[in-house]
């Protein structure tokens, strides 16, 4: 990398996320994190307690707001980069000169091993790696990336700028929308957990003849799953952030920019609004909604709708400050229990004198 300051002012000026350049235009070789940083790096720091770090291992440029860059007036020999949101400048940035290339592999554009069936017209632009398989009457938008042994089934189809890491499968029908990225080993659209039994509790399986619709922007974690729905569809709306390892049931629809966290499990026709939280191992029960702009913390375990947005823990969940005060009284239980047990017999005592 062989990148000016400058530039990368000039790059986001118009868009108001680099709004400053202080210092001179030093060449910056390499991205680094501020512990681990030397001369010619670029770092992001949003915190002062940074600063004596940044002052002993002179980076080459940093990433700051004004409060931070302020701090920095007697660093003459270093490039400051002004920001509003440091955090969203470190995404955006590092998205413009420091991400990975999923254009240029080591593999043929299209590597000879790959599947394709003959109806499917590949862009010029897309790039299809080893043993990929793409059914029939798929749809591939431009620039789309599908990673080794990716599967795509028979009338789905993938968006424009969108990348499918190795193994994903995306089953017949589904439609994925345009930048969005399927980590490995993701599967959408399988088939969900419907069953019906009989007199003597055998089960027989429902077939799932719905789909799953993901929206544009959307980023999905290594080894989630998102079942197709029984009859309509499962629905990420644009935005949606989900972990690795998550699991999403039938007919569920997930709002615009909410964040599920590792081992979240939604159970089928749940719906939550837009920016809804939740944190590492949430469950959620079948066909409760979740309103816009609530938080679900500590394991949460909903069991019935959430209609107004705030904080919310434990299971069941309860509003946070109720679920903090009760944790609070779990480790003295026992000395509890023992001083009723004591005042029950002294009551006992009084009332048999």
């Amino acid at each position: 990398m062989n990148l000016k300051a400058s530039e990368i002012h000039q790059h986001f000026a118009e868009q108001g996320l680099i709004f400053g350049h202080l210092g001179p235009d030093n060449l910056i070789s390499r991205f680094a994190p501020i512990d681990d940083c030397a001369p010619g790096d670029l770092v992001f720091v949003d915190n002062a307690k940074y600063l004596p770090l940044l002052r002993e291992r002179k980076p080459a440029a940093v990433i700051a707001d004004a409060a931070i860059a302020a701090e920095l007036d007697t660093e003459k020999d270093l490039a400051i980069l002004l920001a509003k949101n440091v955090r969203l400048a470190t995404a955006l940035v590092k998205q413009a000169y420091d991400d990975r290339d999923f254009y240029h592999s080591e593999w043929p554009r299209i590597h000879p091993s790959a599947v394709v069936h003959a109806s499917v017209k590949v862009p010029d632009s897309a790039v299809i790696g080893p043993g990929v398989v793409v059914g029939a009457d798929v749809e591939l938008g431009e620039g789309a990336v599908l990673m080794a042994n990716a599967v795509v089934e028979t009338n789905a189809r993938i968006g424009a700028g969108s990348v499918l890491h190795p193994g994903c499968v995306v089953s017949h029908g589904c439609e994925v929308g345009a930048n969005v990225m399927l980590k490995a080993g993701c599967v959408i659209g399988s088939e969900g957990f419907g069953f019906a039994q009989d007199e003597k509790r055998r089960n027989y399986r429902i077939p799932h003849t719905g789909k799953v619709i993901i929206e544009d922007r959307v980023v999905i974690g290594a080894n989630t799953t998102i079942d197709r729905g029984t009859y309509g569809a499962t629905v990420i709306h644009a935005g949606v952030v989900i972990d690795a390892l998550c699991h999403i049931g039938h007919n569920v629809e997930i709002g615009e920019d909410c964040i599920l966290c590792a081992h979240t499990g939604i159970s089928g026709s749940s719906k939550f609004g837009q920016r809804v939280i939740a944190s590492g191992q949430t469950g959620v029960l079948d066909h409760v909604s979740v309103a816009s702009d609530s938080v679900l913390l500590h394991r949460a375990g909903v069991n019935r709708s959430i209609k107004q947005p705030g904080m919310y823990a434990g299971g069941p969940t309860q509003p946070l400050q109720a679920y903090l005060k009760n944790i609070a009284i779990i480790p003295k239980l026992a000395e509890i229990w023992s001083r009723l047990k004591k005042l029950e017999k002294k009551v006992a005592e009084l009332a048999g004198g």
